[in-house]
This record gives C-alpha cells, sequence and structure tokens, in this order.
C-alpha cells in the first residue's frame, strides 16, 4: 500500500530545518509520497522548504487560507497514496509509531489516532495545556457520546478511500477540522483504532484564549444546529 504524509506548516522555520530532514530519512523505506503544505508564513519557511527541496522530494504546496484544516484539506486533495497520515511539525509524537500506525491501516483500521492518555501512552504536558486538553475531550465525549479519548493529537493516519469520500462532509478548515472528522468516522460505524504514543509539548505548544473560545464555539454550534 502506497503512503502519503502531509506536513502542515505556518511560520515553523525552525521546526523545518530541524524535523523535516528527520522525517525524510525516516520514511525512505516505505518510498512514501510527501506533501508539504504552507499557509500564510511570514518567517523564513517557504526560503527553508526550497532549499530542502535541493536534497530531498516532496510535492509543496501554498494556500493563502489561513487554519491547519484547510492546509490538510489541500494535502488529502492531492494526496495519492492508498494510506494517508499527518504529522505535527513539532514531532511531539516520534517517528517511531509510523510503522504500528501503517500496519494498524493494514490489518483493517478506517483510521489511527494517535492517543497521549491510553495507559501505556507516556505524555510530557504543561500543566495548562493537560488542563485545556482534557476539558475539551471531556466536553466532546460528554456532547455526542463519543468513546474517543483523545481528537487533537497531531499524529493521525487514514485509509485513503474514507478520507477522500468524506472529506467534502467537514465542513470545519481551522482546529476543528480534527474532531469532526474523527466524529464523522464514529458515526458511520468506521473502525477507529487508538494508538499509545509518547508525546511532549513543546517551548512553541500554546492555546490562545481565542483558540479556546472557537473550540467552545464550534462543538456547541456543530451539535445543537
Amino acid at each position: 500500500m502506497k503512503l502519503s504524509i502531509i506536513l502542515p506548516v505556518r511560520n515553523q522555520e525552525q521546526e523545518i530545518n530541524a524535523n523535516f530532514p528527520k522525517i525524510f530519512e525516516y520514511i525512505k523505506k516505505y518510498s512514501a509520497e510527501v506533501i508539504i503544505v504552507e499557509s500564510g508564513s511570514t518567517d523564513g519557511s517557504v526560503r527553508s522548504i526550497r532549499n530542502l527541496s535541493k536534497r530531498y522530494k516532496f510535492r509543496f504546496m501554498q494556500t493563502d487560507a489561513l487554519g491547519k484544516g484547510m492546509a490538510l484539506r489541500t494535502g488529502i486533495i492531492a494526496a495519492q497514496g492508498d494510506i494517508i497520515g499527518y504529522l505535527d511539525t513539532d514531532l511531539a509524537v516520534p517517528l517511531k509509531y509510523i510503522p504500528g500506525a501503517v500496519a494498524k491501516i493494514s490489518a483493517g483500521c478506517d483510521i489511527v489516532i494517535g492517543n497521549r492518555y491510553k495507559k501505556t501512552s507516556h505524555a510530557k504536558r504543561k500543566l495548562g495545556r493537560y488542563i485545556e486538553s482534557k476539558a475539551y475531550i471531556y466536553l466532546i465525549r460528554l456532547l455526542y457520546r463519543s468513546r474517543i479519548t483523545d481528537f487533537q493529537c497531531g499524529f493521525k493516519f487514514f485509509r485513503a478511500d474514507f478520507l477522500k469520500a468524506n472529506l467534502n462532509k467537514v465542513e470545519d478548515n481551522r482546529w476543528f477540522f480534527d474532531t469532526k472528522l474523527v466524529l464523522l468516522a464514529e458515526k458511520q460505524g468506521r473502525r477507529i483504532c487508538q494508538l499509545p504514543v509518547e508525546f511532549a509539548d513543546t517551548e512553541r505548544s500554546t492555546v490562545s484564549s481565542k483558540d479556546v473560545f472557537y473550540f467552545i464555539k464550534q462543538t456547541f454550534t456543530d451539535r445543537f444546529t
């Protein structure tokens, strides 16, 4: 099965220079298609990506619309693999979990979610981020009666046929994209596998008050309209 990896980027010059070579080297064994999607960077991200193109083969796309969801949507539409995965560029979840995710998809899972809160997971989180994350998960589980215990981990892999068939049903283009996609799969009775992972917050890993308000607004709007 062919693998496509999507790397969404916005103002992440530091992560690009430090982590992208590691990603390219790690996935050589899969002969994977790599799609980098940049959206509205104001730092040196684009320059760093173009420098990487001198050493590595990948597809580079750009979108004027801001939001992680739009970047992922753009990459998903372009992806040609049977398995489509995406990673956070800070590698908060180590690359060593890719083989396990690919194996689970190959064995019949429709979605594999990196889960930071399973008993065998090991997450190093800032207290504020931990509280925000757990409160969000509790709210989603309560409102949607979901069995999923981690929605926002930026390590997810999908069967391409499921993803492409349902992409237009996911209306959000920002941070609620992940949650809506997972809830849709759960509603359809798809096989969702939660993979325990190691996770470490980075120095630049932050959530603003605007993000919190947006999450709450989208959660209640989607649930009660």
